[in-house]
């Protein structure tokens, strides 16, 4: 699977998160849509309202109607998970706590992802670093020391199925200044393991420039929305976006080839007419010294080469050329 996940180029993650507002059948209708968007995976968050305190509840009610409201239990995580295996489209959700954790193990998810809030909460790291399933752990919030740590955690435990995303932990940022997508490098360096990049901007072109610097995972939110209350609906992308995304950056992730200078055989075939050969300008006859003037350089490509030029100056035809005559290394001597 982990494989699977590396070689997506990149792998598309809809990140669903809290945008069934709630609704069993709404996150089912997002599944069906992010599978005909053509993302690769689906993603949803096995929070509850527990995941705050008391006393800030207190003082923030809403929030905890919120967090009540739009939490999905184990249950229908399960019925969800099953619907993704039926339609072909991978699925992941975010624990926050280790009962919620062992419940993600259970539900046989193709990847567990760690949210960038947690990322500093070691504990919680060490619990997850122990696990079989494929990681993908969030950065948001996190400067590089932190980083480094969680990787480091997970590393004693020679985890290998482990990415890394670059985040920005604000919904959304205000200007590209915050991007900063050449960390995905950074963080490849100081972890060891692939990264990816977790998009939180209103705008197409931040997860292309993402796949062009070679992000392994993007991940999206989702909604059917783009309006709808709720909290992430406004910086997520509705079906069409989605589908645009999904086309544009596996196309960008593809445009950057290989690093090694390699034509291909229509490259060099085509070159054949395209460049050009050394030429007789005039007409030179048998035995004669061929000098520059008595040369030019035209198409197609059959004959000499340019590169050859100074090799055949001053040499003597074997017979007489004539002008518009592609010159050949068996005309001379």
């Amino acid at each position: 699977m982990f494989k699977k996940i590396l070689k997506a180029e990149p792998y598309i993650i809809a990140e669903i998160g809290a945008n069934h507002n709630g609704n069993f059948n709404k996150a089912c209708f997002l599944i069906k849509s992010a599978k005909k968007a053509g993302c690769d995976a689906v993603k949803f968050q096995s929070w509850d309202e527990n995941l705050n305190c008391l006393s800030y509840y207190k003082k923030n009610k809403k929030v905890l109607f919120d967090y009540i409201k739009y939490k999905l239990n184990f249950k229908k995580l399960k019925k969800l998970r099953s619907l993704a295996k039926r339609l072909k489209i991978d699925f992941g959700t975010t624990p926050f706590t280790s009962v919620q954790l062992k419940e993600a193990i259970k539900l046989k998810c193709d990847f567990i992802k760690i949210a960038s809030m947690d990322l500093n909460n070691y504990p919680f790291i060490e619990e997850v670093s122990k696990i079989k399933n494929n990681l993908i752990i969030s950065t948001g919030f996190s400067n590089m020391e932190e980083i480094k740590y969680a990787s480091n955690i997970i590393k004693k435990r020679k985890k290998r199925n482990v990415l890394f995303l670059h985040c920005v932990g604000l919904y959304p940022p205000k200007s590209e200044k915050f991007i900063n997508l050449n960390n995905m490098e950074t963080i490849k360096k100081i972890t060891g393991y692939e990264v990816g990049f977790s998009d939180h901007t209103k705008w197409i072109e931040t997860p292309m420039t993402a796949s062009a610097l070679g992000a392994k995972v993007i991940e999206k939110h989702f909604t059917f929305d783009k309006k709808a209350k709720g909290w992430d609906h406004a910086v997520s992308a509705d079906f069409t976006e989605m589908k645009t995304l999904v086309t544009a950056t596996k196309k960008i992730y593809k445009l950057r080839g290989v690093l090694e200078r390699k034509l291909s055989k229509e490259e060099i075939e085509k070159s054949k007419i395209m460049r050009r050969s050394i030429t007789i300008k005039k007409e030179v006859k048998k035995n004669q010294m061929i000098r520059y003037n008595d040369l030019d350089l035209q198409r197609p490509g059959l004959g000499i080469p340019p590169t050859h030029l100074k090799k055949i100056l001053n040499k003597k035809t074997k017979k007489k050329l004539a002008v518009g005559e592609i010159l050949k290394w068996s005309d001379v001597k």
